[in-house]
């Protein structure tokens, strides 16, 4: 008997004594004994299936045999069982090889999978980071706009009494404010005598409303923490899952794509958690090894200037070290090289420097692309020297701060499409 779907697979008859019944592949052996007949290896084939033929359930032989649809010699395993009436061993396997290609086309159907999914994780994690800015902005603008139109009101009130336009705010709080302001104002065209007491008054029931104001604040702060916090979390699990991937299956160029993709929005995360904390937490200083760790940043941003078509080229001195906050130090490192990376033309060098210079230390990054226009104008909050780009507008803003707080001179040069900066510890 033989399946024609698979030529390879067939039944073979054994007597216990090693008789050939029926092998439909290898005809001529019929009636032969091959009780000694062994592999390549030296192994007696059928007696061994003979002998686990005869155990309760039967059993399997692992063993080399000729294949007969490609003639060669292949691993095979075969399970065999008796039948004790005819005293036949009754035989049938399968070649290994047939089975690693099946192990081969799962594991590709496997790794394919895990592409899709890594690929629905970034979508969603960069879906839910710009639904929390728009909404962030969303608010704060409306926020801002109830705000004003109250202290445009109380600017004029000394002047003339116009009230508040309650159905003009867009927040019951601010309504609540504007309602007790127009009562304090309408009081105040009555009011002739007893001006203190009633500025008094009224000054009380201000500040309880402006407490109301303070409290809205503070949950819209809240808010935008609990987002950037929520769009840590699926970023950190990306990243993560990445370097699993690389060290079970090697590199891999859509991976690495999808890796420096995280890191441009982790740099994002790293810059708006910064803004958040700056004004509530303090930023010590330690003694920090600047030449490791600007080789430590350069090497974080590799995969982003490779997806770029781009390449490093650093002259960093060794061992060269200064008393700085690292989490400030990152954010200067950080925004300069991604800048850097955004603004270069392909097929360049970004030229990275580091060395002393009399008392001072110099770090110098150098890249090619457009000059810029207006050097002064990139510290500027929200400025973009080019909105096709993209970004927030917030880098360099960043830096700016930090480098005026920590006394860190920066040079700013931009001729005939080379750009450096220059900053001086």
């Amino acid at each position: 008997m033989r399946d024609i779907r698979n030529e390879s697979s067939y039944v073979f008859i054994y007597t216990f004594e090693g008789i050939n019944i029926a092998d439909p592949i290898l005809k001529q052996n019929a009636g032969k004994n091959l009780i000694d007949f062994k592999d390549p290896n030296g192994k007696r084939v059928i007696k061994e299936l003979i002998d686990v033929s005869k155990e309760q359930d039967g059993g399997y032989v692992e063993y080399v045999w000729n294949k007969p649809t490609t003639g060669t010699l292949v691993n095979k395993i075969s399970y065999a069982t008796s039948f004790e009436p005819y005293r036949w061993m009754i035989g049938s396997g399968v070649y290994l090889d047939d089975i690693e290609k099946v192990l081969d086309q799962k594991k590709r159907e496997y790794k394919q999978k895990i592409v899709e999914y890594i690929l629905q994780i970034v979508m969603f994690a960069t879906a839910l980071f710009l639904t929390s800015v728009a909404i962030s902005r969303y608010f704060t603008y409306l926020i801002e706009k109830d705000i004003d139109t109250i202290k445009e009101t109380l600017k004029n009130v000394s002047v003339q009494y116009e009230t508040i336009k309650v159905d003009k705010l867009c927040f019951k709080e601010f309504k609540h404010i504007a309602y007790n302001v127009n009562l304090m104002i309408d009081e105040l065209k009555e009011l002739n005598f007893h001006l203190e007491q009633k500025v008094q008054q009224r000054t009380q029931k201000l500040q309880e409303s402006e407490q109301y104001a303070q409290e809205l604040v503070a949950k819209q702060d809240k808010f935008i923490k609990n987002a950037i916090h929520e769009v840590n979390t699926p970023l950190s699990i990306i990243i993560t899952n990445i370097d699993l991937f690389k060290l079970k299956y090697g590199e891999n160029r859509y991976l690495s794509k999808i890796e420096a993709g995280s890191k441009i929005i982790h740099n994002i995360y790293n810059d708006l958690s910064y803004l958040v904390k700056k004004d509530r937490i303090e930023y010590p200083d330690t003694h920090i090894n600047l030449s490791e760790f600007l080789k430590a940043r350069v090497d974080f941003f590799e995969e982003i200037a490779h997806g770029n078509g781009l390449r490093f080229e650093l002259k960093i001195e060794d061992e060269l070290f200064i008393n700085f906050n690292d989490t400030q130090l990152q954010r200067i490192c950080d925004n300069t090289l991604s800048n850097a990376i955004k603004y270069s033309y392909e097929e360049n060098s970004i030229i990275i420097a580091l060395y002393k210079q009399n008392n001072s230390i110099i770090m110098d990054i150098q890249n090619i692309g457009d000059t810029i226009q207006n050097p002064q104008s990139l510290f500027q909050r929200f400025y973009r020297e080019n909105d096709s780009r993209g970004g927030f507008g917030l880098g360099l803003n960043i830096i700016h701060e930090i480098c005026e707080e920590k006394d860190v001179s920066i040079d700013i040069k931009s001729h005939n499409h080379i750009t450096q900066f220059v900053y001086k510890f």
